[in-house]
């Protein structure tokens, strides 16, 4: 039998349907830059404003001058509000997986690396309303991969390392979960993540 007690989902990739290209794109398209500049702009500051160091606006400015786009440094609006919207939508098969979850007496929980604008339209969307624990990276300071992310979780949950199973799109995320003595899996699509929670007995 699973000594799984708490499960732990990402949201951007797993209960949301979302990838990092499709905002890339758009502001690529708008504001007339080079995508892999701006890809490279991102990979540079994100982590920056996902651990909640610095606002949105900063990080667009922060993009604008490595990118050198003079469109982007004047707008003041919220694009992560305008291309999150546009393009992201619930995954309900995962919702229900998690709310089954927790039908069966599982803790469910969240470890997201998210910020402030896209964390609220989430919340508007109601998928989120029945999880226990909501490790967000902009409150908390620390962001994924880092290690730092979950040994904070760990001190904030009561469960130990062996309880807990965390579900993430992006391998590199999982990987250092795993380092932190977390049970993990990489969700590639929904069939596969059935399979393997049914292998743990969940």
């Amino acid at each position: 039998m699973s000594e799984i007690k708490c499960v732990l989902f990402d949201i951007g990739g797993v209960l949301v349907e979302w990838h990092m290209s499709w905002i890339t794109s758009e502001i690529s398209e708008r504001f007339d830059i080079e995508e892999s500049k701006l890809i490279s702009a991102f990979d540079k500051h994100l982590k920056k404003l996902d651990s909640g160091k610095i606002n949105e606006k900063i990080f667009w400015d922060y993009i604008a001058n490595e990118t050198n786009s003079s469109l982007l440094t004047k707008t003041d609006e919220s694009l992560w509000n305008t291309y999150f919207r546009k393009n992201a939508k619930p995954n309900d098969e995962v919702k229900k997986i998690s709310t089954s979850l927790k039908q069966q007496g599982f803790s469910i929980g969240i470890i997201s690396n998210i910020e402030k604008v896209t964390h609220q339209i989430v919340e508007d969307w109601n998928i989120l309303e029945n999880f226990d624990n909501k490790f967000m990276s902009y409150e908390i300071g620390y962001s994924k991969p880092d290690l730092e992310i979950y040994e904070y979780v760990l001190k904030h949950l009561p469960f130990s390392k062996n309880e807990l199973l965390f579900i993430d799109d992006k391998k590199t995320n999982v990987e250092s979960a795993m380092k932190c003595g977390i049970h993990s899996l990489h969700y590639t699509s929904l069939s596969d993540l059935k399979i393997s929670l049914n292998s743990l007995g969940l």
